[in-house]
């Protein structure tokens, strides 16, 4: 967790003292996503679904080209099975929760401009996720040492402003593992809205 609060501030206390016009916007918002993610390690198959999240992005200048680091809480459920490998097992199938912090370092374009009543905005960068925790399961073994606790994405998105209303769509492509010893890879869509201010 510590390496993602500090690529957050480091952020935050870089472009600020770029001076990027002087500007800085609250953008706190709340959304659902999505994880497509399969891989299988053990004898354990595990597929990502559907979760949300909360946090709060800062817009930080006020000409076109803008910084947009944030903070996010996310939260998603994956099934777990369990293969049949030798004659007698039983396939059984399981459910956890995975609870993760993400700090997306983005830069952003505003196509419309900005200060009217709506704005389109595009923006991209990276986002280093750290897991808080994983519900641990009985029946499908399954703890937070199956996971990485630190992984990387790139992301893109796009966003729409109509007055100080905000409604979000936001793809991240996994750049490294997601579980220990296994290959698959969290790609994730959000869906989120709130506010700026």
């Amino acid at each position: 967790m510590k390496n993602a609060v500090a690529c957050f501030y480091f952020a935050v206390a870089l472009l600020g003292a770029t001076g990027v016009n002087a500007q800085i916007k609250f953008n706190p918002k709340a959304g659902f996503n999505a994880s497509a993610i399969d891989a299988k390690f053990r004898n354990i198959t595990a597929e990502a679904r559907y979760g949300w999240n909360l946090g709060m992005d800062l817009r930080i200048g006020k000409s076109m080209l803008f910084f947009k680091p944030g903070m996010h809480y996310y939260n998603f459920t994956a099934d777990l099975f369990r293969d049949v490998t030798q004659p007698g097992d039983i396939p059984m199938k399981d459910e956890t929760t995975v609870q993760s912090l993400k700090a997306p370092i983005n830069a952003g374009l505003r196509i419309t401009g900005e200060g009217g009543i709506v704005g389109v905005n595009l923006h991209g960068g990276v986002t280093p996720s750290y897991i808080l925790g994983v519900r641990e399961r009985n029946v499908v073994p399954f703890t937070k040492d199956d996971v990485n606790s630190l992984t990387w994405g790139a992301n893109l998105g796009v966003g729409i402003d109509i007055l100080l209303f905000t409604v979000e769509a936001n793809y991240e492509i996994g750049l490294s593992p997601f579980f220990n010893n296994a290959n698959g890879k969290n790609n994730v869509l959000t869906v989120s809205a709130g506010v700026k201010f």
